[in-house]
């Protein structure tokens, strides 16, 4: 059974990450606006911010497996349960399991931004459009 103070600190780690991606949206939507204004100096200037953003969630992802590997099997496999979006089984863990889904539609809202800018900047080139390609076959 996980600790208190193992719930507390995925916790932390998951509101760093929300911090992370909120910056990551919000830098998204800038540089959509600087497509749309043709201002290539100021894309640049987001996609740099946008990459040390990416940065911290990768480091912040990084925590969380040290964390699940640092703790007893059965600890380790609960916890990256519930930081996959499964239950905790656990009323200590339930914030945790909240913060987990406010990430993950703050995540698939970021994903939107981006397919936006993308497409903008790609048009039949982009991302997106591969990947749109790769499910349809």
């Amino acid at each position: 059974m996980l600790k208190k103070g193992d719930w507390t600190a995925a916790l932390s780690v998951e509101k760093r990450m929300y911090l992370a991606l909120s910056e990551v949206l919000e830098t998204t939507e800038s540089m959509l606006d600087a497509v749309e204004r043709q201002d290539q100096v100021s894309v640049r200037m987001y996609l740099n911010m946008r990459q040390e953003q990416v940065n911290q969630l990768r480091n912040c992802k990084d925590m969380l497996r040290k964390q699940c590997g640092a703790l007893p099997k059965a600890d380790g496999d609960l916890l990256r349960q519930v930081l996959s979006g499964g239950p905790a089984g656990d009323p200590e863990g339930e914030e945790l399991c909240r913060q987990v889904r406010r990430n993950r539609d703050l995540l698939e809202r970021t994903v939107q931004a981006d397919r936006r800018v993308s497409r903008r900047l790609g048009g039949k080139d982009s991302f997106y459009r591969s990947e749109a390609l790769e499910k349809t076959r």
